[in-house]
């Protein structure tokens, strides 16, 4: 059963990959036609709200995948399993934090009214960027251990 959900949660993981790309490409096209700021925003209205829709799905993927680690951890009677499971739903879950942190810079850019109102909140938006980065990155060391643990004991 731990199995199935695990295969759930890596399928959900990798569908949400393209996705997150795709996204982020749309974006950056959006920001790099920003010469007016009034203009671009209406005229790149619709793609900033197929981007939210994307945003949404992707988030829940990722819910979706963090709840199934959640569930294969709790069913697995290893530690080492356990654990490594525990924090692969820790890195999906971090992952999700930066996805919507992405679709609040496609939220600031929609509603706001100013380049300087917009500069604003794409800092602070950085700001939590950065932090989620860095934990990230300790997941991710804490996570490759794990597998190596899990890896060793598989064979």
């Amino acid at each position: 059963e731990a199995n199935k959900l695990v295969e759930s949660a890596n399928k959900k993981t990798n569908d949400a990959k393209p996705l997150v790309t795709a996204a982020g490409d749309k974006f950056g096209k959006i920001s790099d036609d920003i010469k007016d700021f009034e203009a671009s925003k209406k005229s790149h209205e619709g793609e900033l709200k197929e981007l939210t829709a994307s945003y949404d799905k992707i988030l829940e993927l990722y819910k979706g995948a963090s709840a199934d680690f959640t569930e294969a951890a709790k069913l697995s009677k290893d530690e080492t399993f356990k654990s490594y499971y525990e924090m692969s739903a820790k890195d999906v879950e971090n992952t999700a934090a930066l996805v919507s942190q992405n679709k609040l810079l496609t939220q600031a850019f929609a509603d706001s009214r100013t380049i300087d109102e917009y500069s604003k909140k794409i800092d602070e938006i950085k700001t939590k960027n950065d932090a989620l980065k860095k934990e990230g990155d300790d997941i991710s060391a804490k996570l490759k251990k794990l597998e190596a643990d899990v890896n060793a004991k598989n064979k």
